[in-house]
């Protein structure tokens, strides 16, 4: 199946989305995942800007893949043709108590070039899909919007996610600022994935 997506009005790019996979990283992974996630525009989205600065240093690279990337449980690489172009995260809620069991936090991001191409709702709805499938339990799936990510938002709407609210002042960052954060979810009973 193809899809053409205009990207602004004088050009338009088809991408066979049969192309776009899911897979864990590999250490193997490191030169591509630097070369999109190390990108100021890529960062500024999400919260990988915590580990990983634009100009981190390959070894500094390295040592996040082994230590967050390559052991985690659920952490996959987009990857069109084969060549890791993004990620999906999800982080399954193990909390003290037994109402978290069943809800995950997903996170995701994509290379600066491969915005707008419509990669990241066909990433997420393979994402969405194995992962009810694979964990039986599982039942909510939910994610943060930082404010003025309208992309992502957008991202998440046409997968299937509802906007559950804002936040109010949710996340505060190390100079003091407080940030409204919006909170999307989708479960595993929403018609989009049946």
């Amino acid at each position: 199946m193809k899809y053409e997506i205009e990207v602004n009005l004088s050009e338009t790019h088809i991408i066979e989305m049969s192309k776009i996979t899911l897979r864990p990283y590999q250490l193997s992974d490191v030169d591509d995942f630097m070369q999109w996630a190390c990108n100021s525009e890529v960062l500024e989205c999400i919260l990988l800007q915590l580990w990983i600065k634009p100009n981190s240093s390959r070894e500094e690279v390295v040592s996040y893949f082994n230590q967050v990337v390559v052991n985690h449980p659920w952490y996959q690489a987009i990857c069109l043709d084969g060549r890791a172009i993004g990620f999906v995260v999800l982080e399954m809620q193990a909390g003290k108590y037994d109402f978290e069991r069943g809800r995950a936090d997903l996170s995701y991001a994509l290379g600066r070039e491969y915005w707008g191409r419509g990669i990241s709702p066909t990433a997420l709805r393979i994402a969405l899909s194995s992962a009810f499938h694979k964990f039986t339990n599982l039942v909510r799936i939910q994610a943060l919007v930082g404010p003025g990510n309208k992309a992502s938002e957008r991202v998440l709407q046409k997968v299937g996610f509802t906007k559950e609210g804002v936040l109010r002042q949710y996340a505060v960052l190390a100079d003091g600022e407080c940030l409204d954060i919006s909170m999307y979810s989708i479960l595993s009973t929403d018609p989009i994935l049946n």
